[in-house]
């Protein structure tokens, strides 16, 4: 079991030691795991197995222009207790492999730690993803998203993504139809801190003013209903802005650009070069994503990247990482765009592919 520890720090967790541990305990060994395969999960299913209500905490991006932004995020203790109620009745629920209930509530409680091929640190929110976040911020101008595809690889709490949902919300209406599409290795991740997370950055947008001041709203502090009439207009708004969401889980190697459609104009990810045995696997999906032979490839494609320099005790990094992408004929170019090197060295790479 791998652990990250300088992370950004939930409120609901104590925080730890500024290093990486390898640990040989968890609720599932690697070797007993077969990998999870390509699955799209339904934004309709998730909507309809979140519970009445759910909570969330703020947390803060700092935007290029000097200002702070903030976003929702539903807490982990809020997801426990979903997981805790759906199957408090349900005990073969618990017998299913993988990232089962079980684990599922092992790494709600503790997020930080990583078993490879059963739980990728998806339920934590990363620094780098808001490296990421605050990045294209400041390309914002000359990058404009409305009208492109978006893959976020290795997504968890999805910071880029509610970024760039949180532009798109607070911009007039758009005729242009954008996709947006988030991977990431576990369903749970995605079904329990993925989807509330979007959804809340909708409702605390202006696009859902009018459903707000439609509402008799008795929601508590942080806290949101998740009511039939809710999931209607966050429906209706994701037509009205013309925003296309879907989800996929599994392995990067079984990833199927046919089935999600094609290459992408946007792909992003963060804090996922950490383990030097999955880089040859997250290189391909990216260049997959950018160049996929379809009639819908693209040429004006942006590959972003952010990591931290090196992550102690993994073996992975950005030297390995630029290692492995310039190292093949079918890698590519690797550019540093942003970087802090005070403290915990971090980057946000731009990579064109050959």
């Amino acid at each position: 079991m791998f652990k990250f520890n300088f992370d950004v720090e939930d409120d609901t967790e104590q925080s730890t030691d500024v290093n990486h541990t390898t640990q040989n305990h968890g609720p599932a060994s690697v070797q007993a795991v077969v990998p999870d395969v390509f699955t799209e999960l339904f934004l309709t299913d998730a909507l309809n197995s979140l519970p009445s209500k759910i909570s969330y905490s703020p947390i803060t991006i700092p935007l290029a222009s000097g200002t702070e932004l903030s976003l929702p995020r539903r807490d982990l203790f809020d997801a426990r207790f979903q997981l805790i109620s759906q199957n408090v009745d349900d005990p073969d629920a618990l017998e299913q492999p993988s990232i089962n209930a079980r684990s599922a509530l092992h790494f709600l409680d503790a997020p930080s730690d990583l078993v490879p091929l059963v739980y990728e640190g998806g339920l934590k929110t990363w620094e780098c993803s808001i490296d990421l976040a605050s990045y294209l911020d400041g390309i914002s101008s000359q990058f404009d998203v409305s009208g492109k595809r978006v893959l976020e690889i290795g997504c968890g709490t999805s910071i880029p993504s509610l970024y760039i949902l949180h532009r798109i919300f607070s911009s007039p209406p758009s005729q242009n139809q954008t996709h947006i599409h988030l991977q990431d290795y576990n369903a749970s991740v995605l079904e329990l801190v993925t989807i509330p997370n979007i959804i809340l950055t909708w409702y605390l947008s202006e696009a859902a003013e009018t459903y707000r001041t439609s509402e008799e709203q008795i929601d508590s502090p942080l806290e949101l209903d998740i009511s039939e009439s809710l999931k209607n207009a966050f429906h209706q708004s994701l037509m009205t802005y013309g925003v296309e969401l879907r989800f996929f889980s599994g392995s990067w190697d079984t990833f199927d650009l046919q089935k999600s459609c094609g290459s992408y104009n946007l792909v992003l990810t963060s804090e996922t070069i950490y383990r030097m045995e999955s880089l040859p696997r997250l290189a391909a999906i990216m260049r997959g994503a950018c160049k996929a032979e379809d009639p819908t490839g693209v040429d004006d494609y942006l590959c972003l990247v952010a990591a931290k320099v090196l992550y102690f005790g993994v073996g992975g990094g950005v030297t390995e990482f630029v290692r492995c992408v310039q190292g093949s004929d079918e890698g590519g170019t690797v550019k540093t765009v942003w970087e802090k090197t005070q403290g915990v060295e971090r980057r946000v790479m731009s990579i064109r592919w050959n």
